[in-house]
């Protein structure tokens, strides 16, 4: 694919010119199929797909056997999943020698899922490849990892890239966010921005690392940082409103959020997590409105969220006293025990229940959800977040004591929560113990959670340091 110097090139621009005015008056074509597969990957770029595939289609009508139309329409047949159509258009690509033909062989087992198999041939390819061009593969096979989501191998390709090579920096970076070692992939782009403090997508990559990480307030400025540059830019819009929620402003959220969604009316997220804000706010038939405007958007657009947004409107209604409403959408988002016994779904039972005043009913459902997940740490700190939630932090204290026994001596994410929790239990003491174990380990964290208790305008190290003083005086 040709960069972006290229298309905005007069060479190019003359290009594109006698294509498009040889489409429109059905004269004669005097381009060769590279040049078309230019226009196509320039038409793509700019979201005109049907246009990109007929410059492809144009391009197999002067060479049937050519590689780059017969490469592209593969990689679509792929993009598309299927694997059957893009082996058949690759078999009838005439030059078996061509590089991109043996890429495309690659790129197939991967999709195949054959990644050790896929690696060894891609290795074996980079051997044959002229020493000036091994950098070049070694970015595209990164790249290609990358995809298709196998980020360590992305990873470990871009590794050996050159260490000055920014595009592959980047590839790298973004494949340590995809296996989870956030603090890598921020200090991947910390050093891409560096030396490009300009680049929108690089404070965006850096933002989502530190919203990872429960780094809010760094990842909020981030995204100031590319709004600045890009005003009005969907993803920084985004990661703004989310943190922003994270960091308990919910007014502020929903500003941001609103403004996502009149970008981007089609996802489900922004309605979702709009209805989620308003919900804290006690704005609850609109936090309704927004969540089921989420639910029909996912299932028109079958992306996955549909049951987020059917658990989200139960717990509205719980909020509301709405005990029935609350069990209906309970059982579209998980079902009955029958169909799902997860511990994800024991746990919305449980807290749907509990909010219902069927408390038995509710302890049942957390202890098998505890038991199913084998005592998972994390399941049992959603039931602790649960209890408190429903007013029931002796219980919380209580289960503490037992999540303790399977944390192997790492309580961060539970310091806040006990904060809370030994706070509406009136447990001084305790209290103060926790909340100077949160502040210290994660003091954003701890101001979301304990944000009934901390004002909006100060952080939790000065209420933390507050109280202190206080205590001294007396």
């Amino acid at each position: 694919m040709q960069d972006d110097d290229y298309f905005d090139s007069e060479e190019f621009k003359d290009i594109l010119t006698a294509y498009e005015e040889s489409v429109s008056s059905g004269a004669p074509l005097f381009l060769d199929s590279d040049d078309l597969i230019d226009i196509a990957d320039y038409y793509n770029m700019n979201g005109h797909h049907g246009k990109a595939m007929g410059a492809v289609d144009a391009a197999l009508e002067l060479s049937p056997g050519a590689t780059l139309p017969l490469v592209y329409k593969a990689r679509e047949a792929l993009a598309a999943g299927d694997v059957e159509e893009a082996e058949a258009l690759s078999a009838s690509i005439d030059d078996k020698d061509d590089p991109d033909f043996k890429f495309l062989q690659g790129e197939i087992m991967v999709a195949n899922d054959k990644i050790d198999e896929a690696d060894e041939y891609l290795k074996r390819l980079l051997d044959a490849t002229a020493d000036d061009e091994k950098n070049d593969f070694r970015y595209d096979t990164a790249c290609l990892y990358l995809d298709y989501g196998v980020y360590d191998k992305a990873v470990e390709w871009a590794e050996t890239c050159s260490e000055t090579d920014s595009e592959a920096l980047d590839v790298k970076g973004r494949g340590y966010f995809g296996i989870g070692e956030y603090e890598k992939c921020a200090s991947v782009f910390e050093s891409l921005l560096d030396g490009n403090p300009r680049s929108t997508k690089y404070w965006l990559a850096l933002g989502n690392a530190q919203y990872m990480l429960g780094h809010f307030g760094d990842a909020m400025a981030s995204s100031e940082f590319a709004l600045a540059l890009s005003p009005g830019d969907a993803n920084g819009l985004l990661l703004k409103a989310h943190s922003l929620m994270q960091l308990g402003n919910y007014e502020a959220a929903i500003d941001f959020y609103e403004r996502y969604i009149k970008a981007n009316p089609d996802d489900s997220a922004g309605e979702l997590n709009l209805g989620k804000c308003l919900m804290q706010l006690n704005r609850y038939d609109d936090a309704l409105r927004h969540m089921a405007n989420a639910a029909a958007l996912s299932k028109k657009n079958d992306d996955g969220q549909e049951a987020d947004a059917y658990e989200a409107m139960a717990f509205v209604y719980n909020a509301m006293g709405r005990n029935k409403d609350a069990m209906e959408y309970m059982e579209k988002a998980v079902g009955s025990e029958e169909e799902n016994d997860t511990p994800e779904a024991y746990i919305v039972r449980g807290h749907i229940l509990m909010g219902s005043n069927h408390e038995r009913q509710a302890l049942a459902m957390f202890v098998k959800a505890t038991v199913k997940s084998n005592f998972d740490p994390k399941v049992m700190l959603r039931i602790i977040m649960s209890l408190i939630d429903n007013g029931q932090p002796r219980k919380a204290y209580i289960l503490y004591k037992l999540y303790t026994n399977f944390v192997n001596g790492n309580f961060n994410e539970a310091y806040p929560y006990m904060a809370l929790c030994c706070w509406q239990m009136k447990k001084g003491g305790e209290f103060l113990n926790y909340l100077r174990k949160a502040v210290k380990n994660n003091p954003q964290e701890t101001k979301a959670v304990l944000s009934s208790i901390i004002p909006e305008s100060v952080s939790a190290e000065t209420f933390l340091k507050s109280i202190i003083d206080k205590l001294k005086k007396q």
